[in-house]
């Protein structure tokens, strides 16, 4: 390096803080933080000008700097194409291969950036032969960066590759125990989590929510005479219906069977009740349109209604909901008006 002896960490300085950085990604759950950690280990280890973390973002063939230390404001969220021909950091993306620069102005493939920047040196975040993204440090020194920098930046791009996968994985798994696995919607695991949330909430702010539960009319008969496969087919229709037709912010919860609930937040009385019968009706609709309802059947949908103030009981208003849209189905005539 070409920094003065008494600034440059010594090799039991960089090991140590390797060590913590090890600890610390055991820790962090978040993406965010583990940005935080890797760039605050990078600062102790290297003498750099900048630094930035740049991830694949696979649907658009490019790569994004999540987050940085020493670049302009604005650097962040920048993106750069893996399809173009130039910069230092696209060429180690391509090429799965750490790239040393020791002057950037006599090098073809650098974009310039900041005026200061003299040397570069970049390596790629690898999980096995995949590359997840780029580590890259600058200095404004020329041949700033020896062969001990280049082995702790893979080090560090090697680490921050697991604690991504890991989370990355943690994610999964947390969205997997919350999503029914046939219809894809959420299941009863993320009900016991959102209603405790939804209730602090609409405490906090004063604020109403409604919980509509709805269920297919007659489904055992059509499961009895079509087979429950097509009975699968059904409810995943049903699902992906009832998706479609409620709001970004609203939940749907497969509550068991063919039963399903619709969390519609932020909903007074009035609201739920007009939009539980724009939402019966576009689910019935699509029922019948439905390439997964065999020609004859007939599927209608009950439900039933509860909207939840401010200071009532939650888990009375969900056994208020699931009452009504079993009182619904009793009619002769199956689903009627809302109760």
């Amino acid at each position: 390096m070409s920094s003065d002896t008494a600034e440059t960490p010594s090799r039991a300085d960089r090991f140590r803080a390797l060590c913590e950085l090890s600890q610390e990604m055991a820790l962090v759950e978040d993406e965010w933080s583990i940005y935080r950690v890797v760039l605050e280990v990078a600062r102790k280890v290297l003498d750099f000008f900048n630094c930035a973390i740049l991830l694949v973002d696979d649907q658009t063939d490019e790569l994004v700097i999540v987050d940085e230390h020493g670049y302009p404001a604005g650097t962040r969220g920048m993106r750069i194409s893996l399809k173009g021909e130039r910069g230092i950091s696209r060429w180690v993306a391509v090429e799965g291969t750490p790239l040393y620069v020791p002057d950037v102005r006599n090098d073809e493939r650098y974009v310039p950036g900041v005026p200061e920047a003299k040397s570069e040196l970049a390596v790629p975040i690898k999980i096995r032969d995949r590359v997840l993204g780029v580590l890259n440090v600058e200095s404004d020194k020329t041949d700033a960066f020896d062969q001990d920098e280049a082995l702790l930046l893979q080090a560090l791009a090697s680490q921050l590759a697991v604690a991504l996968e890991l989370n990355r994985a943690r994610g999964e798994l947390d969205r997997l125990t919350i999503t029914d696995p046939l219809t894809g919607v959420y299941n009863r695991r993320y009900l016991d989590r959102v209603l405790p949330t939804e209730k602090d909430r609409a405490e906090r702010f004063e604020r109403p929510f409604a919980l509509l539960m709805l269920d297919l009319d007659d489904f055992k008969l059509v499961n009895d005479q079509y087979g429950h496969r097509q009975g699968d087919h059904i409810l995943v229709a049903f699902a992906q219906a009832l998706q479609r037709n409620v709001r970004s912010i609203d939940a749907v919860i497969r509550y068991g069977g063919d039963e399903f609930l619709v969390v519609l937040l932020e909903t007074d009385a009035q609201g739920a009740e007009k939009a539980a019968r724009r939402i019966r009706q576009r689910v019935v609709e699509a029922l019948e349109s439905s390439p997964s309802v065999p020609t004859g059947a007939r599927i209608g949908v009950s439900m039933g209604l509860a909207v939840r103030n401010p200071g009532e009981n939650v888990d009375e208003k969900l056994a208020e909901a699931d009452h009504r849209m079993y009182s619904e189905k009793r009619r002769p005539e199956g689903a009627g008006e809302i109760e």
